[in-house]
């Protein structure tokens, strides 16, 4: 019983607790819509209304699987993250504030070896917003 226990959870935390996106409330959410519609801003627009600060990076999850190698596929995985967040809390725009790569270093551990190995990930922060 307890091996299943950990089992279960073991399986809930790596599918749905290693998600690169996390998001702060600044505002009031609004009904989720589709990712595709949500536009990209380089200024706020003349109306709108502030609805979260989210973050979003192009690191592996196993909830949203992608293998990318150069930097523009990194962006728009990080991109396509953050647009999806940014649909569930009702934000039809995202204004991006940062852009930034970090260097991941990953530790492997042999028989015989330590050895490292460096990974480039993007990360993008932005203010998802409601235009009228």
């Amino acid at each position: 019983m307890r091996r299943t226990i950990l089992l279960i959870f073991t399986i809930f935390f790596f599918v749905f607790g290693c998600y690169p996106v996390s998001h702060i409330i600044t505002g009031d959410r609004k009904e989720p819509i589709d990712p595709y519609t949500v536009m990209v801003y380089a200024d706020f627009p003349l109306q709108y209304e502030k609805i979260a600060i989210i973050e979003a990076s192009s690191d592996f999850s196993l909830k949203d699987p992608s293998f990318d190698f150069t930097h523009q596929s990194k962006t728009d995985k990080a991109m396509e993250r953050l647009k999806n967040e940014a649909a569930l809390l009702g934000a039809n725009g995202i204004v991006i504030s940062n852009l930034g790569t970090q260097i991941k270093q990953n530790i492997h551990f042999s028989k015989d070896e330590l050895s490292t190995t460096n990974e480039k990930i993007k990360e993008i922060k932005a203010i998802a917003i409601f235009v009228e």
